[in-house]
């Protein structure tokens, strides 16, 4: 089968595609056929040495963390699945993986997919599904609540309007010129181009900002805020850290950095909110697996199309 690897950190030439043999599972584990595998910009963070200290340190390192696909094997001791289930996951930074025809998991990394969705769109969700469920429901109360979105365009950004517009709150996105018909029929009730329009030089105030796209940082966002209102920082380095820790003994205005932890509990989540509340994924583009240098090349330099990037290996 085949399998996108790395031997050494750097740039796109890096990557190739290995000829490996099919794992069997062991007992506790699941062959899946991967039919979709998400595009992240965390993986090129990761091949680019950016997060060493999240991607553990076995080589050759192996590219993709989220993935839809169909149950071919499963362990003796493996109980809630059976072969010719179609499942959507994501696995650990420290294993990755994803982009492959084949790759094994363990159960609480995976969940059936949810019937409503290809195997591209639930190939795509489990990463910016999970992170915008997080930064929303779980680190904010945003019923009726006014809320700014930089970077809405994106996947993050593109699953962060539809829940903020589930939750009655109403919704600024910013994004570039091409994109802007896409947020508002995603419920933004307002849109910004950044080409034309500074949202940093505006007189509008809100509740919560959500930075998707790392170009809007706590010292130009705080300002933007209400008293007792709230930044979430999806990108955050140490020194975010440090600065969230002192901001928030002294103000009101709280600074929050965000990693996102995808359990079986956050697909369970997707899942319904899929099936009960009409959550899409809007796929920007499918590359062939063997199309991963035109695909990073052109998402790392250009930022891709609005919405999601998936493999179909």
């Amino acid at each position: 089968m085949k399998q996108l690897r790395y031997n050494d950190y750097g740039g796109i030439d890096k990557m190739y595609l290995a000829e490996v043999e099919t794992p069997e599972p062991s007992p506790e584990e699941i062959l899946v056929e991967v039919k979709a595998a998400g595009i992240n910009p965390i993986d090129w963070k990761i091949r680019n040495a950016h997060m060493k200290m999240a991607d553990g340190h076995l080589w050759p390192r192996r590219m993709g963390l989220e993935f839809a696909g169909v149950v071919r094997k499963v362990g003796s001791r493996v109980t809630n699945f059976e072969a010719g289930d179609e499942v959507f996951g994501a696995v650990s930074l420290k294993v990755m993986g994803a982009m492959a025809d084949a790759m094994l998991v363990t159960a609480d990394q995976i969940h059936i997919k949810p019937p409503s969705l290809s195997m591209s769109e639930a190939g795509g969700l489990p990463l910016i599904g999970a992170t915008a469920y997080q930064a929303l429901r779980e680190k904010v109360d945003l019923r009726g609540q006014e809320v700014l979105i930089n970077g809405g365009s994106g996947g993050v950004g593109n699953m962060a309007i539809q829940l903020a517009r589930m939750d009655n709150a109403t919704v600024t996105a910013v994004a570039g010129p091409h994109h802007q018909e896409i947020m508002r029929e995603l419920g933004a009730s307002r849109t910004v181009n950044y080409e034309t329009t500074d949202v940093t030089t505006e007189d509008h105030r809100y509740d919560v900002i959500l930075d998707t796209a790392g170009t809007l940082p706590w010292s130009k966002a705080k300002h933007l805020l209400n008293e007792h209102g709230t930044y979430i920082n999806l990108q955050p380095g140490m020194t975010s850290y440090i600065s969230s820790f002192v901001n928030n003994k002294l103000n009101d205005k709280k600074h929050v950095p965000m990693l996102t932890d995808i359990t079986h509990h956050s697909l369970h989540q997707l899942y319904d909110l899929v099936e009960e509340h009409g959550l899409k994924v809007k796929i920007g583009r499918e590359f062939a697996l063997m199309e991963y240098a035109k695909a990073y090349r052109e998402l790392e330099e250009t930022g891709g199309p609005a919405g999601k990037c998936v493999f179909i290996p």
